[in-house]
């Protein structure tokens, strides 16, 4: 069988301060077919490097088409959107005929005069193959499912888990299932349910842990092909933005509706519950105190740059500061002028540096302080979270005032794991506290370790409280801007 494989994703903030172009895709580093055989650059093709894992493993003919991924930020412009998009279209002609079409997308990518990129990818992608041809589309769980989305492909899956640990076994599940579709062996049917909700809901505590385990309890089921919640991602401004269900069945549509609609409904019921606990900055000082013994970590997570967010506030350094508080690390700051004025003074040189609140209001006070240049790398990295690749962090500069070791880096990301911080030279568990700028992905590289984990909420760009953000676009009414009953 030949199969088309694509990556090409963006999760974008509509309030980010961040702008995005060619080049956000090119920092991250694009595939292009043009550098050669895909299996001299599997690192290239990120989550597409299980899609031709798969097509390999089953003797199929794998056609990869171009993979961009970039750090989620603002809308992308229109231009490079839309040559990226042509770019990934015309490749599909190139390949000629072929049997099925598989893709990884994000699901809330967003581009000057588009709101929904992934319909319109996907509608033209339809036009080019026709009806006949499957086409599975793998999403980050944080996705706005549109009509446009459904409309245009057979199967539309999400990972199922945040942090987001299991994209490999949702992309083979989805592979199973449209080969399946390309040899006539099932009719997939999606019933889909709108649930007018905004929030992160992480997975790994109850009530979230259940419902995923019982989504996949109901994949078991005769005739349910796959069962997912799109949790939406709440900083699009559109009226597609929020929480739904989906069940792809075996053509049983009657059964997927009814499951769509009993665990839209049961999440719904239990929203308010699943939502994270946060503390003020100062409410993390306070709780400081009385913590348990061994390295507290507190999650940043108004300033993740996973989210859109300029990953420079300066609302809990300030605190610390002002509080005292020593025996402390924070970062990954995206910073790299402070990167280049460290590597100018040198490792050991005490100078007077601007850090932080450089981006936008969101970003807090800018402060002025007198800092000790501790350690400089030339190309830091950790793995990934989802797949456990190489990410690279770029140059990277820790710096100490007051106690507290500051982590600069040049390649805007979130600290996913420990390896971040030892990779730039300093071991997070010989501290008290560690600030990760993350709201949750680094759980999976820092909680088993950790004494205890906080969250922590501030005015930045991912601020967790809605009605601060200034929505022009979506849909009304919804959760928790509005009273709703379902």
């Amino acid at each position: 069988m030949r199969c088309f494989v694509a990556f090409f994703a963006h999760e974008s903030n509509s309030f980010s301060p961040i702008l995005t172009d060619l080049s956000s895709f090119e920092e991250i580093g694009l595939y292009r077919p043009s550098m050669g055989d895909p299996k001299e650059h599997l690192a290239a093709l990120k989550g597409a490097v299980d899609f031709y894992n798969e097509a390999q493993q089953r003797g199929h003919t794998a056609i990869v088409g171009t993979c961009a991924l970039a750090q989620p930020s603002a809308p992308c412009n229109r231009k490079d959107y839309e040559y990226l998009k042509d770019t990934i279209l015309d490749e599909l002609k190139a390949a000629g005929p072929v049997d099925l079409i598989v893709m990884m997308m994000h699901g809330a990518m967003m581009a000057e005069g588009y709101d929904d990129c992934e319909g319109d990818i996907l509608k033209h992608i339809r036009s080019i193959v026709g009806s006949d041809v499957p086409i599975g589309v793998l999403l980050d769980l944080h996705c706005n499912i549109t009509e446009a989305m459904l409309e245009n492909s057979t199967a539309l899956i999400p990972c199922k888990e945040y942090p987001h640990t299991d994209f490999a076994d949702r992309a083979h599940e989805l592979y199973n299932l449209i080969e399946a579709a390309a040899k006539g062996q099932v009719k997939p049917v999606t019933s889909f349910f709108k649930i007018p909700t905004l929030g992160l809901f992480h997975t790994t505590r109850p009530p979230m842990r259940g419902f995923v385990d019982a989504m996949m309890a109901a994949e078991q089921e005769q005739d349910v092909l796959a069962v997912s919640l799109a949790h939406g991602f709440p900083w699009a401004d559109f009226k597609d933005t929020g929480a739904s269900m989906m069940v792809v069945t075996d053509n049983n549509k009657a059964k997927g509706d009814t499951l769509a609609e009993k665990f839209g409904r049961e999440f719904f019921a239990f929203r308010e519950q699943a939502l994270t606990k946060t503390l003020s900055p100062q409410g993390l000082v306070e709780v400081l105190k009385t913590a348990k013994e061994g390295t507290i970590i507190a999650a940043d997570m108004a300033d993740n740059p996973g989210g859109g967010a300029g990953s420079d506030s300066t609302f809990i350094l300030e605190a610390l500061l002002e509080c005292g508080m020593q025996d402390a690390l924070i970062g990954l700051f995206w910073d790299p002028a402070g990167v280049t004025q460290a590597f100018s003074a040198g490792v050991g040189a005490q100078i007077n540096m601007r850090i932080g609140g450089r981006f936008a209001p969101f970003s807090g006070n800018p402060l002025d302080l007198d800092v000790t240049v501790k350690e400089l790398r030339e190309d830091a990295f950790q793995p990934h979270v989802s797949d456990g690749t190489r990410c690279r962090l770029g140059r990277t500069a820790i710096v100490e005032t007051q106690g507290i070791e500051i982590v600069l880096n040049e390649i805007r990301q979130q600290p996913f794991r420990p390896e971040a911080f030892l990779s730039a030279g300093t071991d997070p568990w010989s501290k008290r506290l560690v600030v990760v700028k993350s709201s949750f992905h680094f759980h999976a590289g820092f909680a088993d370790k950790a004494a205890e984990v906080l969250f922590v909420d501030s005015p930045g760009t991912l601020n967790e409280d809605p009605t601060i953000r200034p929505y022009k676009h979506i849909s009304r009414p919804i959760w928790p801007l509005d009273s709703v009953e379902l």
